[in-house]
This record gives structure tokens, sequence and C-alpha cells, in this order.
């Protein structure tokens, strides 16, 4: 045994640094490595504007393709040729698809989203609406999400191959297989309806007070959590065990590092590499889900807005709400490479080259 793996003769019993690959190489200069670091943040930066760039111009070219009329839903289905043609023309709608999406684009820049095709407010003020509602379900439930699975995925491992290893995996592939409109309804009918301990639906701003507010969110939360928690805690367990089979484990352990230290110090930080991977890709896909959640829970969020632009058949709603989603979703997978710096240092210095 060398010195690399027990961290050194002279370290302490509780700051011992375990290398679980001793073959690596050494850690590169400081300076070297802070230009990788650079190199990695910029490309991620500069990748950021083309993706929202192609984005935008498949949500354009995919919603004006749709067979719904912009001016029918402005004017009615009853306006005639000659009301819809002035409509048209009035909004540039005749215009060829190359200048439409440049305009778009130009006041996309100007983050002005356009105007509703039925209501008097722009898409951008109702988006200003719906969004924070659903920004604090995300947060909620991703806070949920974190919590149980990294609990319940680290009492797995623990337990690897016994009953609460076996008890755990069984509920989280129910749960991750389970739609999640249909949990909604169970939850309404059991909680809302069974006990009356919840409300069945709406929500009440943070302004009536913190129990109403809470009670508005929790459910819907805890919906739009359940799936993923599952599907994190069977990926926080595999990388959980995995770490703890490795031999600076045992190493660290037979120095007489406690278990617990072994575990919060070294083996959590190294087996949240995936888990992290995988809360940025939910998040994003939660976006798309929190659409069934609220409007099971009829809530006035991006889900709600985004599902009546759809019925009433305007477009400018159901463009921007697209266009807003997957700007977040860019952001949230950049806090998620921007973590690797934190986490693993080395995966970014590995990718700025």
């Amino acid at each position: 045994m060398n010195d690399h793996q027990r961290g050194g003769p002279s370290g302490a019993a509780g700051e011992i640094q375990v290398l679980d690959h001793p073959t690596e190489p050494l850690p590169t200069p400081m300076g070297r490595s802070t230009r990788s670091h650079l190199r990695f943040i910029v490309r991620r930066l500069l990748l950021a504007p083309v993706i929202l760039l192609g984005v935008a111009l498949a949500v354009f070219v995919v919603i004006d393709f749709s067979p719904n009329d912009p001016a029918r839903a402005a004017l009615g289905f009853f306006a005639d040729d000659d009301a819809r043609a002035r409509f048209a023309a009035e909004h540039g709608l005749d215009d060829p698809l190359p200048v439409r999406f440049v305009r778009f684009l130009g006041d996309l820049v100007h983050f002005d989203l356009g105007p509703s095709a039925v209501r008097p407010e722009s898409v951008g003020e109702l988006i200003a609406l719906a969004l924070p509602m659903t920004l604090q379900l995300l947060a909620i439930s991703a806070v949920l999400a974190v919590i149980i699975s990294l609990f319940l995925g680290t009492l797995a491992a623990r337990a690897e191959g016994r009953w609460p290893d076996r008890i755990i995996s069984f509920f989280a592939a129910i749960f991750q297989s389970s739609p999640q409109f249909w949990v909604g309804l169970l939850f309404i009918q059991l909680f809302a309806v069974g006990l009356g301990v919840l409300p069945s639906g709406g929500y009440q701003p943070l302004s009536a007070g913190f129990i109403y507010w809470f009670s508005s969110m929790v459910g819907p939360a805890v919906v739009l959590a359940l799936p993923f928690s599952a599907q994190m805690t069977r990926i926080v367990r595999a990388s959980m065990a995995d770490e703890l089979a490795k031999d600076y484990v045992r190493t660290a352990i037979g120095a007489g590092v406690p278990l617990r230290t072994v575990l919060w110090r070294n083996v959590l930080r190294n087996a949240l590499i995936t888990p992290i991977t995988v809360l940025g890709v939910h998040l994003g896909a939660a976006i798309s889900s929190a659409i069934l959640v609220e409007t099971v829970f009829n809530l006035p969020g991006m889900g709600s807005l985004l599902v009546s632009g759809v019925s009433q058949g305007d477009l400018g709603i159901v463009r921007g709400v697209a266009i807003v989603g997957a700007a977040a979703f860019v952001v949230i997978n950049l806090l998620v490479d921007f973590s690797y710096l934190i986490l693993n240092p080395r995966s970014a210095e590995a990718s700025s080259r």
C-alpha cells in the first residue's frame, strides 16, 4: 500500500484523502487548471445562443405550419375572408417565412414575444404572470426529489442486497413507471376528498399566508417529484454502491477513518456526478411534465397557459411558452455543467481540451 493510497503518511486519520485512481496523472498546475476551467465556461456560454437559435427556428417553423389560423383565432370563427385578409396584411402574416422569422428574432432580442391573438395582454405579460408559479413548483419538487433520493439511495446502497434495499427498489420501480396525471388524481382523492387535509386544486400566493401557499403547492410538487425521486433513488443507489466497493473506501476505513466521514467527504462527492447530470435533464423535462400536473391541480402556471393557447388557437402563446421553456432548459443545463467545476474539476478540464 503506497502513500498515495493512504493520503500521505503524516495525514491525520480524520483528514485522509484517498485517490480512487492512483494511476491518474498528478493535478495540473494552478494556472493551467484555471485556463482549462475558463475555456470550459466560455465554450458552454458560446454554445448556448446557438442552441437557442436552433430551437427558435424549429419552434417557429413547426408552429407556422400549424393548421390553426391566427386571424380566425383573433377575429372569431365566422370572420369573412376580407377581414381575415386585412388582419393578415396588418400583422405581416403574408410575408415570406424568412422575413417573418427575422422579424421574430428581432423582437426576441428585445424580449418581445409578440401580441396574443385572443387576449388583450401581450404574450410576454401572460408569461410573466404564469412563470413564477411554475418556477415555484419546479423548485419545490426539485428540493423534495433531491432530499428523498439522497436519503433513500444512500440507505439502499449501505444495505445492498438486504431487505431495505429490496423494499426501496420495489417502490422506486413502481413510482417511476406511474403516470403523473394518475398519481395526481389519486393524491387528490386521498388527501383532498378522503382526508380533507389539502385543497383539491387552485393556487394561493405567498402573500395570502405561508400555510395557504404551502397547502396549495405541496400536492402538485410531491406529484411532480415522485417519478424523478424514484429514478434518482435508483441512480444514487447504484453510484453509491459502486463507490463503496472501491479500494480507497476500505483503505480509509482500515486506517481508522469513521465510515460516516468517508461517506460524506469522499463517497458522496464522487457518486453525485451522475445524479446531478440526471437532475439537470429532469428539471428540463419537468417543464413539460408540469403541464399535466398544473392541469390536474388547476394551477395558473406555464402549463395551463400553454393548454389554453392550444385550445384557443393562439399561436403566439404556444410559441412564447415553447421558447421560454427551451431557454429555461438551456440555463438549467449550463448550471449543471458549471457544477462539475465544483464536484469534478477534471471532467471540466478534459472537456475543454
